[in-house]
């Protein structure tokens, strides 16, 4: 007798699990981040919480791709650099145009090597691996390159909205459209790892402190400076969607990942299994 069988799409599965990664964010949020915050426990906590994010993606990742197929690897490493600084310059010119002035700490090397040792070996690797590499993949081969693009952005969004509010959420969702944009076009997350550690240190080293409130209060003195930041935007995301190549490397290996003949939706039917 002939047994049909469905499995759940890798990609759908993969989601899945990343969802319940998620779970103890609600604590955290409720409970775990308003005690820490300000006090010495802080950024130990936040080190803990990515390696346990570092963890996670790795278990839930390496069971169906490899490291390549999540995006660490060398592909249009140019290209995500070259990207990644015009999402910079766009970023630092919305700034410039308004009236919220730098306030640059007194520079230390200590506190700057402690920066960039943070967002560039924990916040944009662990970032970029969850958001642009693992989730996006999932998407990318559940529903395809239109889901991993808008789902990865939401998912960055959602991520910052606990510390950030909604605002910050939304400028967060929008750099994970662009960034989205960028992994598709270029097929790796290497640069972006390294754009978004830049982007961070460039933040807290320009706008510490910064809160939701004094970006609720402020107003374009700049109109030149604004306009140029829209143009190199406009600029970005018409190559993004109409003049760059989207990579066809899918870093796909033997032995790893679902087999090419397996659809988004398509059922998997064994045949000649007895039900035990």
């Amino acid at each position: 007798m002939e047994v049909r069988h469905t499995r759940r799409h890798p990609g759908l599965a993969a989601l899945a699990k990343v969802a319940l990664m998620f779970l103890p964010a609600i604590p955290a949020y409720l409970w775990l981040w308003p005690n820490v915050e300000g006090t010495a426990w802080l950024m130990p906590v936040q080190v803990a919480v990515y390696l346990y994010f570092l963890a996670g993606c790795l278990l839930i990742g390496l069971r169906r791709w490899n490291l390549g197929q999540l995006g660490l690897n060398w592909h249009g490493l140019g290209l995500s650099l070259t990207c990644g600084t015009v999402v910079l310059t766009i970023l630092v010119l919305g700034r410039l145009a308004t009236d919220l002035s730098p306030s640059p700490q007194p520079l230390t090397l200590r506190r700057l090597a402690g920066e960039i040792a943070f967002y560039f070996g924990l916040v944009g690797p662990i970032e970029e691996l969850l958001f642009r590499g693992l989730i996006y993949r999932a998407l990318d081969e559940w529903r395809g390159a239109r889901w991993a693009i808008w789902g990865s952005a939401l998912a960055f969004g959602l991520y910052h909205i606990g510390w950030q509010g909604l605002l910050g959420a939304l400028g967060c969702a929008f750099l994970g459209l662009l960034f989205g944009a960028i992994r598709w076009r270029a097929g790796g997350i290497v640069g972006l790892i390294l754009m978004h550690g830049l982007i961070d240190v460039v933040n807290v080293e320009l706008y510490p402190g910064l809160t939701v409130e004094q970006v609720r209060d402020i107003h374009v003195v700049h109109p030149a400076l604004a306009l140029l930041g829209d143009g190199l935007l406009l600029a970005l995301l018409l190559y993004l969607w109409k003049f760059g190549q989207p990579s066809k490397a899918r870093n796909r290996s033997p032995g790893v990942g679902p087999p090419p003949d397996i659809g988004r939706d398509e059922e998997i039917e064994p045949k000649g299994h007895s039900p035990e």
